[in-house]
């Protein structure tokens, strides 16, 4: 066999990543197993482990590109209606709830993500500059390293808002309120300022978002699998 060229390895890599990905979204993170993987990339194991140790390896890929639709989703609802930072951060984490509430494969993938070691430090490191970036002007004693700790702390407060589902005694508008009250008020945000949030987050069509969040997900997914038949 010949030497498999760096242009080739990149395009299988792309080909592993692809895949995984949409077997997280159609079967959770706990149920694509690695053998699920190679048997539907019709690949052997080392040929995956070429690329990638572990499944985490692979979700760590994906988690960036997460993030950033969800910033640019969230930035998309509020544009036209506020320009208000924290509000901004209102949108985007009660953005996130609704996504994981949409299907408990969803929530499995996002669960893993903000509890294994690589990926939940990704996480940490990425919104660490995001809420500097929102909260530093209210902020300015705080240096990087603080903002870091704050992350770890709300970051496990949004972990545990995800594990548990919405039902007839903790509906979303609860646990969304619940969520912004103990988040916002880490970040010194007065409690006239989180109800402004709470009342605002109220006049924004979470549902749809978080479908159309997904949905562009599977899109990107999709061009991108038929991109890499071409090649």
């Amino acid at each position: 066999m010949g030497r498999v060229t760096r242009e080739q390895s990149e395009l299988n890599k792309q080909i592993i990543i692809n895949a995984v990905a949409e077997s997280f979204l159609e079967k959770g993170f706990t149920k694509t197993t690695l053998r699920y993987i190679t048997k539907k990339l019709g690949i052997s194991m080392g040929a995956f482990t070429g690329h990638f140790k572990t499944k985490e390896d692979v979700l760590y890929e994906l988690v960036g590109f997460v993030l950033n639709q969800q910033f640019a989703v969230s930035e998309k609802l509020i544009a036209g209606k506020t320009d208000d930072k924290i509000l901004l951060y209102a949108a985007e984490t009660v953005l996130q709830l609704y996504i994981v509430e949409m299907n408990e494969n969803l929530r499995d993938v996002y669960y893993n993500a903000y509890s294994l070691p690589k990926t939940s430090a990704l996480i940490q490191q990425t919104v660490t500059g995001k809420v500097e970036a929102i909260f530093k002007e209210e902020l300015p004693h705080l240096e990087t390293k603080d903002f870091y700790l704050l992350e770890i702390a709300t970051g496990g407060i949004m972990r545990g808002f995800m594990i548990v589902p919405c039902n007839i005694w903790f509906s979303m508008d609860m646990k969304v309120e619940a969520f912004l009250k103990n988040t916002l008020r880490l970040y010194y945000v007065p409690d006239e300022k989180i109800q402004e949030a709470i009342d605002f987050v109220k006049t924004i069509d979470f549902k749809q978002a978080a479908k159309e969040t997904v949905d562009g997900i599977f899109r990107y997914l999709e061009k991108q699998r038929e991109s890499l038949q071409e090649i």
